[in-house]
């Protein structure tokens, strides 16, 4: 990281002294130049940060897992959340694991997983999201 802030130091005090030396002509031309540069890389900047933040968050996917107790997925929260209840320690007598129909690209998704426990998926709460069982 040093190195990277050392070499754009010495190119900016270059840059610099070649616009000292240089005649008012020249150095006019050469800072429009690197201004449409500037420009031209920012407009590329901006069109990336907005196709990246449409893109959503990332999903929350638990699968092909054993899970000693519960799951509890939140995502999205900006108010107050509390999860809790009893912990069920044995795993349930069923024929195998659950299968869910929702694709993890779908946001939260638990799949093929043994729970021994409660499932909780909360997504985008705005208020208090108080959760017992």
């Amino acid at each position: 990281m040093r190195i990277l802030w050392l070499s754009a130091s010495v190119v900016l005090v270059g840059v610099g002294v070649a616009f000292g030396l240089a005649r008012l002509q020249d150095a006019d031309m050469w800072g429009s130049v690197i201004g449409a540069l500037a420009g031209v890389l920012g407009l590329g900047l901006t069109g990336y940060g907005l196709t990246r933040a449409r893109r959503g968050p990332a999903p929350q996917v638990v699968g092909r897992s054993v899970v000693g107790g519960g799951v509890a997925q939140v995502r999205g929260v900006r108010g107050n959340v509390r999860i809790g209840g009893p912990t069920v320690l044995a795993p349930p007598d069923a024929p195998g694991p659950s299968r869910a129909n929702a694709s993890p690209a779908d946001g939260q998704s638990v799949h093929g997983t043994w729970v021994s426990g409660p499932v909780r998926q909360v997504d985008d709460v705005g208020g208090d999201a108080d959760i017992d069982t």
